[in-house]
């Protein structure tokens, strides 16, 4: 893999693809990047398994644990980030191993989706306090008005989703769905890249899922790090709210729930999470490498 350009690395939650990064950084000298949307929050380290400081104090990892929580961070932000990282790689002649979870990243990365202009604080400001001042439904019905087209494919209780329609819309006087169909830059040559989907076996991905749930519940810092984002106050819509697990600890500090039923709850949504991974990258990524067992890792490296 030494005459490639870049490696793309992906797979489902707890498939072990960090993991893999790191043998495939230490065999070809490679700096590692990340392309999981939880992973870049500064705050959000356990619950969102973030490689440790151990890991990457070894190997250079880059994009990880930089955003603010309370940024409403998004495809087209990546983009700009890692673009500029591209670039500067490129000059030193390092490898660049991109991995994560996150498939919009990679379909940005890859030119498949436009970068969406960015919005202005005014329009931001505005559709929050309608937001703040209303419920979801009222949220709704004003993207119904606004945008029908992206109405009918946007779930009517995901507040967030709503609201992003809405500002684009609002910024641009195009739909969501429209940009969503555009072509963007490709940010890496395809034809010089090495693409990897790392999926094992359903049940050992359970079990794997299991163990981490497990071993994340036995950390303190895993308590201190959602206190501290709950004390900055980030709205529940926020992409950094909805890290699994944070919900779950937060009622648990407020003794909604107990322990055993946390570990049920998170183990159950990242087992859901890993199936919608898998179902999202048997449609986009049918042309990556995919891969199930050290057998066919060890023939990688």
């Amino acid at each position: 893999m030494s005459n490639y350009s870049s490696i793309l690395i992906s797979g489902p939650t707890a498939s072990g693809k960090s993991e893999l990064a790191v043998r495939v950084a230490k065999k070809y000298d490679g700096v590692i990047i990340n392309a999981d949307a939880m992973q870049i929050y500064d705050v959000l380290s356990i619950v969102t398994a973030r490689p440790t400081l151990e890991t990457q104090d070894t190997i250079p990892h880059f994009l990880y644990g930089y955003v603010n929580p309370q940024i409403r961070y998004s495809v087209g932000q990546w983009q700009k980030d890692i673009a500029r990282l591209l670039v500067f790689l490129k000059k030193i002649n390092i490898l660049p191993i991109i991995v994560g979870g996150t498939g919009l990243y990679f379909s940005g990365l890859l030119g498949e989706i436009a970068e969406i202009p960015d919005i202005s604080q005014e329009i931001r400001s505005k559709w929050l306090k309608v937001k703040d001042d209303n419920d979801t439904r009222y949220l709704y019905e004003c993207l119904k008005k606004i945008d029908p087209k992206s109405c009918k494919k946007i779930n009517a209780t995901d507040p967030s989703r709503i609201l992003r329609a809405i500002e684009v819309y609002e910024q641009t006087g195009i739909s969501i769905l429209d940009w969503q169909k555009k072509q963007g830059i490709q940010l890496i040559d395809k034809s010089k890249s090495k693409f990897i989907y790392l999926c094992p076996k359903r049940e050992d991905i359970q079990i794997n899922i299991e163990k981490r749930t497990a071993k994340m519940l036995s950390k303190d810092e895993l308590y201190r790090e959602v206190g501290d984002i709950r004390n900055l106050r980030v709205p529940s819509t926020y992409p950094s709210m909805k890290a699994i697990g944070v919900k779950e600890i937060i009622d648990l500090m407020d003794g909604k729930i107990n322990l055993d039923q946390v570990k049920v709850s998170i183990n159950t949504h990242t087992k859901r999470y890993a199936r919608r991974q898998i179902t999202w990258a048997r449609k986009k990524m049918v042309n990556w490498e995919w891969i199930d067992n050290e057998k066919q890792i060890s023939k990688l490296l």
